[in-house]
């Protein structure tokens, strides 16, 4: 193949990627025109990115789809990458290689902190850094075990104003996920802006439902209820709304739900979820070091600092020596030097060797300070313990004590509830 180069997708140039999407995933179905218009609106502009050859004919394009994303309970710039499609005579050449590198610099110039996205192929993403962070779960449950919980002594304290949601509706929910995910501290979920939540609602796509201190939006078709949304702030609202999603049991025996996995549901629920637990495995990147720790929540009594030596050619924002310190519920990442080998992976403290990372650094030279390459950085970001990255090949030098200061400071769950 010509040389290869990236640019941003025009809309000329979206007849040409919508075929190179469906030679390689089959024709879109019912409603799939409308859904592409959606997602290339969202996305033009900057946020979908092209691989063409020399004559500029498109071989590959993928997006970078804009979220929030909850980690230790605040919210950070999360750039989704979906819709990663190469065209099938070019497949093996690079193209794919190529794209996920320029994806993951435009992030970096956008401003998202960090990535994450559903993988067709894990070796592809590792090269570019990307790491397994956690799964989307779905939970089964036996719908009348629900419905019960709406004739609940909580529920009987019933929650007031329970009535089907509205568009304008859409920014008192979308603050009470974002206040749901700080009170609980929890890592990975995402939360609809405002504006999505109210095309959502405004569609009549899904049902939705409102009360006093909580919300609950979930589809029913083919006689199962699916729940992609249920926050609540009293167990009074939790109780009413789940009793809603389970009062057409008799019509939908089944509920599922894409929730957390360690929802209070399954504290109160008289009965066990089935054992149908699906789990998808999704991969996380971090793209801008020092933003991401700095915007990151810690637990408060969590007291660390620690140094860290990151090689990352795809992410050079990270490369380098950081003193990482964590007090009162915050962090910041400081680097202490910049170090030119460690951005690009050649000498000093750390080589990539095939897929993994090898240090240079014998105990007392540079310290013996703990490296990881941009896999490992990820999956330290994402909760893996430092033994596991070190069994794995991702993590070498450093002390017992480095590794436990790390773990108590990404000590964590990651889990994420929508597919995209």
């Amino acid at each position: 193949m010509s040389e290869l180069r990236t640019r941003d997708v025009v809309d000329a140039d979206l007849p040409a990627v919508l075929a190179i999407r469906n030679r390689s995933f089959g024709p879109l179905g019912a409603g799939g025109d409308t859904w592409w218009q959606r997602v290339s609106s969202e996305t033009l502009g900057g946020r979908m990115i092209a691989v063409v050859d020399d004559s500029d004919t498109v071989v590959g394009a993928g997006r970078i789809r804009p979220y929030e994303q909850a980690w230790g309970g605040r919210h950070l710039r999360m750039g989704g990458v979906a819709g990663v499609y190469v065209e099938p005579s070019a497949r093996g050449q690079g193209v794919a290689t190529t794209l996920t590198r320029a994806l993951i610099t435009r992030m970096g110039e956008l401003g998202d902190v960090v990535s994450c996205l559903f993988p067709t192929t894990a070796t592809l993403y590792r090269r570019s850094g990307y790491e397994v962070g956690g799964v989307q779960t779905r939970m089964t449950y036996a719908a009348h075990l629900l419905r019960d919980l709406g004739a609940s002594p909580a529920a009987r304290r019933r929650s007031g104003g329970l009535r089907p949601a509205r568009p304008d509706d859409a920014r008192r929910m979308h603050d009470l996920h974002r206040e749901a995910h700080a009170r609980h501290g929890v890592s990975g979920p995402m939360v609809r802006s405002a504006p999505a939540l109210a095309d959502v609602l405004g569609r009549d796509e899904l049902i939705a439902y409102v009360v006093d201190g909580g919300f609950v939006v979930y589809d029913l078709s083919d006689g199962t209820v699916t729940v992609e949304d249920l926050v609540a702030t009293t167990p009074e609202a939790a109780a009413t709304l789940w009793g809603v999603v389970g009062s057409g049991s008799s019509a939908a025996p089944t509920v599922q739900t894409f929730l957390d996995p360690r929802d209070p549901v399954t504290l109160v629920l008289g009965g066990l979820p089935a054992v149908a637990v699906q789990q998808i495995p999704w991969m996380g990147r971090v793209i801008d070091l020092a933003a991401a720790f700095g915007e990151r929540g810690f637990p408060p009594h969590t007291t660390a600092t620690v140094d860290l030596l990151v090689v990352d050619a795809e992410a050079p924002a990270n490369a380098g020596r950081w003193s990482l310190s964590v007090s009162g519920g915050r962090g910041t990442a400081t680097r202490t030097a910049a170090q030119a080998e460690a951005a690009t992976g050649r000498g000093g403290a750390g080589t990539h060797e095939g897929g993994a990372i090898t240090s240079n650094a014998e105990p007392g030279a540079d310290g013996g300070v703990l490296c990881v390459d941009a896999r490992g950085l990820s999956a330290l970001w994402c909760g893996w313990t430092v033994s596991r990255l070190r069994q794995a090949g991702l993590a070498t030098g450093g002390t017992a004590d480095d590794d436990a200061a790390l773990d108590a400071v990404f000590a964590g769950q990651p889990f994420i509830t929508e597919y995209f």
